[in-house]
């Protein structure tokens, strides 16, 4: 039998999965799962390490999860500033060439954690940073751009599709921004409190500010000293409403708030109810901005 049908007979049992398949990316946090899903459109589906419903910052992983971790061919992580769970068993289960660090990319913007934050996330070159990175939209466009030169060097046959998806990503973050901008723009009186400082990112680069934030770290409740340092701020600055997150805690904000009305909004900061797609990175900020403006205009 000669070398060709010895190839069809093999294609035929292995079937095309076996000998087409693509780089499959595993992301640790839902909007990097957000940002590789409009990269790989048409190629592959990248999948997902943890649920999008659970702090990226209290993690346990399952034996499963620690699979997922081995087996991965290409893992999309913030860093340890963010994954600290991820830290020491990278070392021993990802090679460092299957591993993309996207707090670690050339061109990242870092900001130092909020001086009225109090929470240290982590630190690099003696400076502390926080982590949520993918909250500017030009950080999301830049891990887009290595995620894509990094499949097309492991996949070149998919190189023009890539480098399609990354064109079509960024022609899609700049009509993003303009909307944003329009959105904040409509708001009257940005006056608001957040419960955890954790949108510095999309606030810097769209104008915003808060007035104060409810509890420093989420790992930790407050004390009555701080509770009525809270109270103070709510008489002297009259936000009109506060921003949640999953971490938010209702006995909290009704002690700070007691009898005092306030509009309380969830953020969905790690698109927990977006569907991973060409779309969805920015249906997470569309969402944020849209939940913001919802907040103010109460």
């Amino acid at each position: 039998m000669n070398p060709f049908c010895l190839f069809v007979i093999a294609a035929a049992l292995l079937g095309p999965t076996s000998l087409l398949a693509q780089p499959q990316v595993l992301a640790s946090i839902k909007p990097l799962q957000l940002i590789a899903s409009a990269i790989t459109e048409g190629v592959s589906s990248p999948s997902l390490l943890i649920a999008a419903n659970q702090s990226p910052h209290d993690v346990t992983l399952r034996p499963s999860d620690v699979r997922k971790l081995a087996d991965a061919e290409l893992l999309l992580w913030v860093g340890p500033e963010m994954e600290t769970y991820l830290t020491g068993i990278m070392a021993r289960t990802a090679p460092q060439e299957r591993t993309l660090q996207a707090a670690s990319l050339p061109g990242i913007r870092l900001h130092e954690t909020g001086a009225d934050s109090g929470h240290v996330h982590g630190e690099n070159d003696g400076h502390l940073h926080d982590p949520h990175i993918w909250l500017d939209t030009g950080n999301a466009l830049i891990i887009a751009r290595h995620l894509a030169e990094t499949l097309v060097a492991v996949d070149p046959q998919n190189r023009v599709r890539y480098e399609h998806n990354l064109q079509v990503f960024g022609d899609s973050i700049r009509q993003l921004e303009q909307r944003v901008k329009e959105h904040i723009n409509a708001i009257p009186d940005p006056r608001y409190a957040v419960y955890h400082d954790g949108i510095q990112y999309f606030e810097k680069q769209f104008g915003l500010h808060h007035e104060f934030v409810m509890v420093p770290d989420h790992d930790i409740q407050p004390g009555v000293k701080h509770i009525l340092e809270m109270r103070q701020m709510v008489a002297e600055r009259q936000p009109v409403c506060v921003l949640e997150d999953i971490s938010a805690s209702d006995t909290t904000i009704s002690t700070v708030f007691r009898n005092q009305p306030i509009v309380r909004v969830r953020m969905d900061t790690l698109g927990d109810a977006v569907a991973p797609g060409p779309a969805g990175y920015a249906t997470l900020i569309d969402n944020l901005a849209e939940a913001i403006g919802h907040c103010l205009q109460e």
